[in-house]
């Protein structure tokens, strides 16, 4: 990646932790970081373009924050990676609601593509978990309606992360797979 456009990404990272994304323009931007507006279009069609780039980067940070390719089992894995999120939801919780629902991933979540390591690996781990109940497509959207609704709560202050409700219902999850 070229070294101007890492810097707009950057930059972008660093305003989405301390202010809400949906307040960034790219004048904004362009200023917090010495640049034209034009300079940064030259490098990103649009907003959701930069987002899209944005989400991709901290996707790949929190494959490799997150998913650990020890010796635990699938399952084991998969609660650690919830728990993490959740626990990121109380601690960075304006880059988690950024990265669950910023407008430019509304493409990728209706035709997935492998832009995201995250995704990729997170589905690694549903389909050794999953049963056969159901497919596991519909098995991850269950898995992560859970971790995204939860996560909205507690970045809303609706409710406390409890590491028991997660392993709870993730386990009820998996036991429903079986049906």
């Amino acid at each position: 990646m070229d070294n101007t456009q890492d810097k707009i990404i950057q930059a972008t990272i660093e305003w989405i932790k301390k202010d809400d994304y949906r307040n960034l323009s790219m004048r904004k931007l362009a200023a917090k970081i010495g640049m034209t507006t034009g300079a940064i279009y030259k490098y990103f069609q649009n907003k959701d373009e930069l987002f899209y780039q944005v989400s991709i980067k901290l996707s790949q940070q929190f494959a490799e924050q997150l998913i650990t390719t020890s010796e635990s089992s699938p399952k084991d894995e998969l609660l650690s990676l919830a728990n993490e999120f959740c626990k990121l939801s109380q601690e960075q919780a304006k880059l988690i609601n950024f990265l669950f629902f910023n407008s430019s991933l509304q493409n990728f979540y209706q035709h997935a593509n492998h832009d995201f390591q995250f995704y990729d690996q997170v589905m690694r781990l549903v389909h050794q978990i999953n049963s056969g109940g159901v497919t596991d497509q519909q098995f991850f959207t269950q898995i992560w309606a859970f971790i995204q609704g939860y996560s909205l709560l507690i970045i809303n202050g609706v409710a406390e992360y409890e590491p028991l409700l997660v392993e709870k219902t993730l386990n009820e999850m998996i036991e429903g797979s079986k049906k």
